[in-house]
């Protein structure tokens, strides 16, 4: 068993086969575009630990939350987006991206991989008008009032945010930053494979 089918195994996922041959693939682009384009500081195991698995530690929070469209912002490398439409085919997921040099990784992912639920969006958050039932981005930093309040702009009717986040004492610092843009919905302990450092999903709504 490979080291992420042991990791979707433990995180309770079901998968099909060629879900698992999917993520295999995006992870070699990755690998294959990294030395070039910078995308993210892992290779190896620990790409798939503190990247794929960790976005995927998000899966079952997220669709407990019945979303149709999904916002991925500031995608970067396409996580945890891309990792997030392959395990929910059913969900519409956009990868929102304003660098060039990321879109174009985007875009051939998103080509390699023939996801048909997933887009690619070269855009700054700003200039966003689609509006999304969950927003999803991952940021260990607290994030700054003004940047919440345009990620806020974006949710659609009862939409939430979900962040991706690390070590609680800088969620507690950013609650407090952001407490008069937006309200904290909950926080989820996640677990992912492999990982001993703190992570957590924290979904965010409208006041």
């Amino acid at each position: 068993m490979s080291l992420l089918s042991e990791g979707l195994t433990k995180l309770n996922l079901d998968y099909k086969e060629e879900q698992l041959a999917l993520l295999e693939k995006y992870i070699g682009e990755i690998e294959l575009w990294n030395p070039r384009y910078g995308l993210v500081n892992a290779s190896g195991d620990d790409l798939v630990i503190r990247h794929i698995l960790d976005s995927l530690a998000g899966v079952s929070a997220v669709l407990s939350r019945n979303p149709s469209r999904l916002a991925d912002v500031g995608s970067g490398a396409g996580l945890p987006g891309i990792p997030l439409a392959i395990m929910m085919p059913h969900v519409g997921v956009t990868l929102i991206e304003r660098s060039g040099k990321r879109v174009r990784f985007l875009r051939n992912a998103a080509a390699v991989l023939n996801l048909k639920n997933l887009t690619v969006l070269e855009a700054d958050l700003k200039d966003v008008e689609e509006r999304f039932d969950i927003v999803t981005f991952r940021a260990f930093k607290p994030v700054e009032p003004g940047i919440m309040a345009l990620l806020m702009k974006i949710l659609g009717e009862n939409g939430l945010l979900a962040a991706y986040k690390g070590k609680m004492e800088n969620i507690r610092e950013e609650i407090e930053l952001v407490k008069s843009t937006a309200s904290v919905k909950d926080i989820l302990t996640l677990s992912v494979p492999g990982l001993k450092e703190e992570r957590h999903l924290v979904f965010y709504g409208n006041i």
